[in-house]
């Protein structure tokens, strides 16, 4: 019983440690960040691109989008995401894929 006692708070320690390890990481992204298109293309075969994110003076800035012509007929946009690093966050950006 002994043994079971002492597992079971071994464990309770575990996860109570490991909580609070737990890193919550919270993003200051602006109030009026749209990832949505304003409204129809402005010309035929245009593709919302954006908004993205620039580093810029030691921080991230936001880069509003625009509407773009695709490289190529079958070209398709693939959106940019944040990747979690050893170094905390990094923006990798959209690309023609």
């Amino acid at each position: 019983m002994k043994k079971i006692l002492l597992l079971g708070s071994f464990i309770f320690g575990l996860v109570l440690f490991a909580d609070a390890q737990r890193v919550s990481v919270r993003l200051n992204f602006p109030g009026n960040y749209a990832t949505h298109s304003p409204g129809p293309a402005p010309y035929r075969g245009g593709v919302w691109v954006g908004p993205e994110w620039r580093w810029e003076r030691d921080r991230y800035v936001s880069a509003p989008g625009y509407w773009a012509r695709p490289q190529h007929r079958r070209a398709v946009w693939v959106e940019g995401y944040w990747r979690y690093s050893r170094r905390g966050y990094v923006w990798v950006p959209g690309y023609w894929r």
